[in-house]
């Protein structure tokens, strides 16, 4: 055969096998695999299977038949550890089996995978992060050059985070990896890699670090991150309070936003008694000298949600002027957080007037996406059952995971890592108790909440009433959630 012909009969062969895979998204007819997944055929070039894996849906794939005593299964392995939105025991099956058949060790799997995948898919790499700190510090310190490689190489300034967290995760403590950061310009992914170290006790040892650059540093990045970064230093709460507070307080532009997002980092049962009145009256400053314009973006609501937490914790003699004050500056801001690997918000229950605006600010700090959904009283549990049986929206900018229906009162997109959204409507005007809640797959069973609808906020506020659980019909006496009682829980 010449080589034209040979050509154009590879080609055919190519063809045949992408068509044979070219509706493998469709619901598996008479050649679908056990278990309802389309074939794959294993047996192609690299670039035919993957083709194959990549047209699957998360479900067709965790479907897949695999076993991790057959090297023809890899590419399935590889396609389950790098693709977004799998739960991380997925990843967690497919790092464990190619580390089998690439004779090596997790580690080494996890970082050949943040190096392949798409830097922008936050959620992924947050996830294989996460995965890569979990790893006994032994296995860290094996891999050490390869992990410095990450911090010093990556286009990713998220990878850079990560990779100097997990270089002081694998020591145990911080100098090794804050002078390699010295060393290689890369304090400020330092600094924002603080935040991803699970170890509280490591995340305070930075302290001593961190604490003179939030004071004063030569580059205004470089003090901005560190000042973000007190706000996840443990053990020096009452230190890094007062710190934020007096840059609040004296502090300009956005340096006094960055230390409004710290310190709403810090768990509220560690701020300082003596010091909240007057960061309290600071806030209000800030929110005063903010253009009216200024007032809705993510980092003000901020702000005014931080004046609202700390007017709380007040006498009504002193904190009802503050209150007054800021509810006349605005509309009822809500500002909600996700919390870190937790599958939780940081509220649980947050209260508006009866057709009055609304905004509710969602900030996902965590390594996955999340929504947020406002049902009707006693809906919760149906429209999130219901969400989470839908199929990912064709359209990024589509709302994912919510169902048509009227018990929906109002939702917004789902939010990716390390972004923020707000969510603008007008209350409800019959008062009650409406569920806010994340409807992506199986989040709904901890990720929830109650929107309070009252007649009159302020006579709410000077006698509060609680509503209930919407799962345990318990009343929720605290605004925000304990991450303690949700790690017991885990664990």
């Amino acid at each position: 055969m010449n080589r034209p012909m040979l050509r154009l009969a590879l080609s055919c062969s190519v063809l045949t096998a992408l068509i044979a895979t070219a509706r493998a998204d469709d619901p598996p007819a008479d050649d679908a695999a056990p278990g309802g997944a389309p074939k794959v055929f294993l047996n192609n070039s690299p670039a035919v299977v993957a083709y194959q894996l990549k047209r699957l849906t998360n479900p067709q794939l965790i479907a897949l038949e695999r076993k991790d005593n057959d090297p023809k299964y890899k590419p399935i392995y590889e396609a389950m550890l790098s693709r977004a939105g799998l739960d991380r025991k997925y990843r967690q099956e497919a790092v464990e089996a190619l580390a089998k058949f690439n004779k090596s060790d997790p580690v080494i799997e996890i970082l050949s995978a943040i190096g392949k995948v798409d830097q922008s898919d936050k959620q992924t790499v947050r996830e294989l992060v996460s995965m890569l700190m979990a790893q006994k510090p032994a296995a860290l310190v094996a891999q050490r050059e390869k992990i410095q490689s990450l911090a010093t190489d990556s286009e990713s300034n998220a990878v850079k985070q990560a990779a100097y967290a997990t270089l002081a995760t694998a020591d145990g403590k911080p100098d090794s990896a804050w002078e390699f950061a010295q060393s290689n310009q890369g304090v400020g992914a330092m600094l924002g890699g603080i935040a991803l170290i699970n170890d509280a006790k490591l995340r305070g040892a930075f302290f001593s670090k961190v604490e003179p650059l939030a004071r004063k540093a030569s580059d205004p990045q470089i003090q901005t991150a560190a000042i973000d970064a007190l706000g996840s230093v443990s053990g020096h709460e009452a230190e890094a309070f007062k710190i934020l507070t007096d840059i609040i307080s004296s502090g300009q532009g956005n340096d006094r936003l960055t230390a409004v997002r710290a310190i709403r980092h810090i768990p509220d049962d560690k701020w300082p008694d003596a010091q909240i009145e007057g960061l309290a009256a600071a806030v209000v400053k800030l929110i005063e000298q903010t253009a009216a314009a200024e007032r809705t973006k993510p980092a003000v609501l901020q702000a005014i949600q931080l004046g609202d937490d700390l007017t709380g914790l007040l006498s009504e003699e002193k904190g009802a002027p503050l209150r007054k004050t800021l509810h006349e500056l605005g509309v009822r801001v809500v500002a909600i957080r996700t919390l870190r690997e937790q599958m939780a918000f940081d509220t649980r229950y947050f209260a508006v007037q009866a057709g009055k605006p609304v905004q509710v600010v969602l900030d996902n700090e965590d390594a996955m996406p999340h929504n947020l959904v406002i049902t009707a009283p006693g809906a919760m549990q149906e429209v999130a059952v219901a969400g989470g049986q839908m199929p990912a929206p064709a359209e990024p900018t589509d709302l994912a995971y919510v169902p048509t229906t009227p018990k929906v009162i109002t939702a917004m997109p789902l939010i990716q890592p390390d972004e923020s959204a707000t969510l603008s409507f007008t209350a409800p005007k019959d008062p009650g108790e409406y569920p806010f809640v994340c409807t992506f797959p199986g989040h709904w069973v901890r990720m929830y909440g109650v929107m309070l609808v009252v007649p009159d906020y302020d006579a709410w506020e000077r006698k509060p009433t609680f509503p209930k659980d919407p799962l345990t019909g318990k009343a929720i006496e605290t605004s925000k959630t304990d991450p303690n009682s949700l790690q017991a829980h885990q664990h």
